[in-house]
């Protein structure tokens, strides 16, 4: 629970003993080319963001595969509690696409518009209570792959006499 002083919060979190506490880290598969269905910018639910537990920059034609993968509470890799419901959102869906596969992983695609995006999961489990993060994806241009003749302001050749 998070209750707003102004300019300082008080955060008061409950455990409950004897319950499993898991962690999450992000993993994130090689980028790839997207397509002009990765651009369409797709509707509601966008999630809510935080601070962002991992950053990783997306040029704006490239699309990635992401996973969760559990850990314990100092770091080390945990079995999956196999009852848990993962679900992936974005707060900038103009600039992310996020489709969720409904099996623990999502696909992001950049749109193509340069800017800050957040993508965030949500891990729900019936006994092993809930979990979140966020990933910070800028979408940054790609690769140069064209090139323009920018021209200057015009000026004189012949002094008019």
């Amino acid at each position: 629970m998070r209750i707003d002083l102004g300019d300082a919060a008080l955060e008061i979190n409950l455990r409950v003993l004897g319950v499993r506490r898991y962690r999450l880290r992000w993993h994130v598969g090689a980028p790839r080319d997207t397509g002009p269905a990765d651009r369409i910018v797709k509707g509601p639910p966008y999630g809510p963001t935080g601070k962002a537990d991992l950053i990783m920059d997306l040029q704006a034609d490239k699309q990635v595969e992401v996973d969760v993968q559990f850990t314990d509470e100092v770091g080390n890799p945990a079995a999956d509690p196999g009852d848990a419901s993962v679900t992936y959102t974005t707060d900038n869906p103009t600039v992310l696409n996020v489709t969720d596969h409904g099996d623990g992983t999502a696909t992001i695609a950049a749109t193509g518009t340069l800017g800050a995006a957040n993508v965030q999961v949500a891990v729900s489990s019936p006994t092993g209570g809930s979990l979140t993060g966020d990933l910070g994806v800028p979408g940054v241009a790609g690769l140069a792959e064209g090139v323009n003749i920018v021209a200057g302001e015009p000026t004189e050749v012949t002094p008019d006499a």
